[in-house]
């Protein structure tokens, strides 16, 4: 994988867990909305929540993907 512009989890692969690590993504934690509400309630700062539609992983700096005509 070169690249990951965003992202979604299968609904089955999930266990509810508030805080993990998802297969196959390198080294970022996964966090739920329950947890990022849970940031917000009680003002914890010294971390960036990212939404996984605009999660970017671009290393190689090969920017978004191409439009699939």
């Amino acid at each position: 994988m070169d690249t990951i512009h965003g992202f979604a989890l299968e609904k089955e692969t999930w266990r509810g867990e508030d805080v993990f690590y998802a297969r196959g993504l390198p080294g970022s934690a996964v966090v739920s909305e329950r947890f990022v509400h849970f940031v917000e309630r009680h003002h914890l700062t010294n971390m960036l929540l990212t939404p996984t539609e605009e999660y970017t992983w671009d290393p190689l700096q090969l920017g978004p993907p191409r439009p699939v005509l």
